[in-house]
């Protein structure tokens, strides 16, 4: 394997193998004793989705979402019949997948203890083991973005990666794409992380170049679809749902591919352009909400109006109530800080982990604008579960608090250098802008008409002032106005 820095031991090799059985146990043993049917409403709207797929070879005209997840579980129900265990047997599978990225990368950025408590965290997380139950694609898409994470940083020779490689990472991104709209900030992220590096332009070039066409000849099919049937709701109508309403504007009832209640939301959010700043950020911080909260399936009224319409869904859901939500908010509360500990020291100490730190701040970035719910930060989990083991390595060898302080000790250096050239504006820029240009001239008019507003004494042929000489003391010295 090349990614790895060295050959796994034999007792390394057996553990492994011991933690991905226990993390595919416990995927499979949640999937077969889970209730049957489906526990959300999105749930409901792909398999509507799939079986439509399935009998009439394209979806429903009320389908407004991405579309591959419903084809996948559509492959699923032609190959295995319309039972939903053997999909989530195979999202069990993905979901032990992330964990062997999850021990990939730990290994080739930590080593091998930091990587097999990396993969421990990951196998026994609740929240992912619950996840290959539940009839949303963001298992497969984060199986594919950490793929593409090993793929692109987990290489050993990652300073040499060739367009071969790009356009690798463009056909794995362009699926995520067609999952969920963690794809497109994917490609975004990646783009970020291309063009900072010392290569020559060249090579970037090439390899945006590489990457950007893999991506188009994957979401092709998708895109030429949506134009010759001109139905872009994909794209526009959940956008408009998903962004937030400015005050005063009355959104409308959205028609045809919605895009009146986009351009209505749209316009303005331009209107109030401090209005929608401030909602960024209640959402940005709002992403780190560790209270899973803004779910509709919450409400158990909610949940029967939806079996009344479909038998199949469950109405006692176990998943939502306060108890399961709190015992995740006090687990995320944990993580969340042991993932921070780990960051503060990471990048002061392991090179090429930025991506770990940036792509939680990066998805949460791009989600800000919207209503951000927990879901979206679930492609983030295993960048938090990597520093948080290796946060807890460094616990237990005694040198956390350590890193963290020569962490923080080099956050304030890079502050003062930030200061200092903050300073330089201040004190002469600024300075001279307000003296040079506002100060001067009225002082200098001032002074041509004879005004005095000080009442200084004047001096025949002089501008100067001249100061009455007095016995210097220190007094004085002290006392210069």
């Amino acid at each position: 394997m090349s990614w790895l820095p060295e050959k796994p031991g034999r007792a390394e090799r057996t553990w492994v193998l011991a933690l991905l059985g226990l993390a595919l146990a416990l995927r499979v043993g949640f999937v077969l004793f889970q209730q049957p049917g489906f526990y959300f409403e999105d749930s409901l709207d792909y398999d509507r989705a799939a079986r439509a797929l399935v009998t009439t070879g394209h979806f429903d005209g009320d389908y407004y979402r991405f579309p591959l997840y419903p084809v996948i579980l559509a492959g699923s129900y032609r190959a295995f019949g319309p039972a939903l265990t053997p999909f989530r047997i195979i999202q069990a599978l993905l979901g032990t997948g992330i964990c062997l990225f999850i021990w990939i990368l730990g290994r080739r950025l930590f080593g091998p203890r930091t990587a097999l408590l990396a993969l421990l965290g990951a196998g026994v997380f609740p929240v992912h083991v619950v996840l290959v139950g539940i009839e949303y694609p963001v298992v497969i898409g984060t199986f594919l973005i950490w793929g593409v994470f090993v793929h692109v940083f987990g290489s050993a020779t990652a300073g040499s990666r060739s367009s071969f490689t790009w356009t690798l990472t463009g056909i794995g991104a362009a699926l995520a794409a067609l999952l969920f709209e963690g794809g497109f900030i994917l490609v975004f992220f990646l783009l970020l992380c291309l063009f900072p590096q010392g290569r020559p332009t060249g090579f970037k070039l090439r390899s945006v170049a590489a990457m950007g066409i893999a991506c188009m000849v994957v979401l092709a099919p998708w895109i030429y679809g949506m134009i010759r049937a001109g139905n872009y709701r994909a794209v526009v109508l959940r956008a408009g749902i998903h962004l937030p309403t400015a005050p005063g504007v009355v959104p409308p009832l959205w028609e045809g591919n919605g895009g009146n209640l986009l351009m209505t939301k749209l316009a303005g959010m331009a209107q109030s352009p401090w209005w929608t700043i401030r909602h960024a950020w209640a959402e940005f911080l709002h992403f780190w909400n560790p209270y899973p909260d803004r779910l509709a399936s919450a409400d158990e009224k909610f949940r029967e109006q939806l079996h009344d319409k479909d038998k199949r869904m469950v109405v006692r859901n176990s998943l939502v109530g306060d108890l399961p939500r709190k015992l995740y908010a006090a687990g995320f509360i944990l993580l969340l800080l042991a993932a921070g500990a780990g960051a503060l020291v990471v990048i002061n100490r392991v090179p090429g982990t930025g991506f770990l730190v940036a792509w939680p701040i990066i998805l949460g970035a791009c989600y800000a604008p919207f209503f951000t719910q927990m879901r979206y930060r679930i492609p983030a989990d295993p960048a938090f579960i990597l520093l948080g083991a290796y946060a807890l390595e460094l616990t237990l060898q005694r040198s956390l608090w350590t890193g963290v302080r020569e962490s923080l000790k080099a956050l304030w250096e890079g502050w003062k250098r930030i200061a200092a050239r903050i300073a330089v504006v201040q004190t002469f820029i600024l300075l001279f802008i307000l003296f040079g240009v506002a100060l001067g001239p009225i002082a200098l008019l001032m002074r041509l008409c004879r005004k005095d507003p000080m009442h200084a004494p004047r001096f025949a042929g002089s501008f100067w002032v001249i100061r009455e000489r007095t016995r210097e003391r220190m007094e004085e010295c002290l006392k210069q106005f």
